[in-house]
């Protein structure tokens, strides 16, 4: 079974700030593991000029765990018992913006067909390899033979990597704003493949 890269199809990178000093380290968000006790998490509209699009959003960047919108929540919820979603704090100059929630994925895998992918490594460490990608593909049949549908990529922790469940259940949700890539190009060849909503 194929996976896809989440993302959405704004980039909404800035809009929302992680108040990292007040707030539950972020990195417990990348380990990939269940968090039994509910985390502290503290977030802040970066400008008063994106309230309008960030209360739009479906999904969130930001320097902290990605925010989902109450109906992304609620279609994952449905099929994926891959996924953990916790309260969030979200002001925009002092007025608190209600409907998200903090995603944990319980699964980090290799996701990258490192092979067919362009990068240079950023770290020297073998055991935990970190990588700067220019071209980055996923491997085929990523989900065949695991019995989970939604994972953090281990070698691009901030990369959700969904399977065809999920993608297609996000589909017929109809969701807006979401697109799904095998692969992703930032030099100027061109060579991203995504499916949008």
């Amino acid at each position: 079974m194929n996976g896809y890269i989440l993302n959405t199809t704004q980039n909404t990178h800035g809009w929302v700030v992680y108040e990292n000093d007040i707030s539950t380290d972020y990195q417990n968000f990348f380990k990939a593991d269940f968090i039994t006790s509910p985390p502290t998490l503290f977030y802040r509209v970066s400008k008063k000029a994106y309230r309008e699009k960030v209360e739009k959003a479906i999904l969130l960047e930001s320097s902290g765990p990605e925010l989902v919108s109450r109906r992304l929540k609620e279609t994952l919820e449905a099929i994926s018992r891959s996924i953990q979603f916790f309260d969030v704090e979200l002001f925009c100059e002092g007025e608190k913006i209600e409907g998200f929630y903090a995603a944990n994925l319980l699964y980090k895998i290799n996701c990258v067909d490192i092979e067919c992918s362009e990068f240079r490594l950023t770290n020297f460490n073998p055991q935990e390899p970190e990588y700067m990608f220019y071209y980055m593909r996923l491997k085929d049949n990523l989900f065949k033979g695991l019995d989970i549908d939604i994972v953090r990529c281990r070698e691009m922790h901030r990369c959700i990597v969904v399977n065809e469940k999920i993608k297609k259940a996000l589909f017929d949700a109809g969701l807006k704003g979401l697109q799904f890539s095998d692969s992703i190009d930032i030099t100027p060849q061109g060579r991203s493949i995504s499916e949008r909503i």
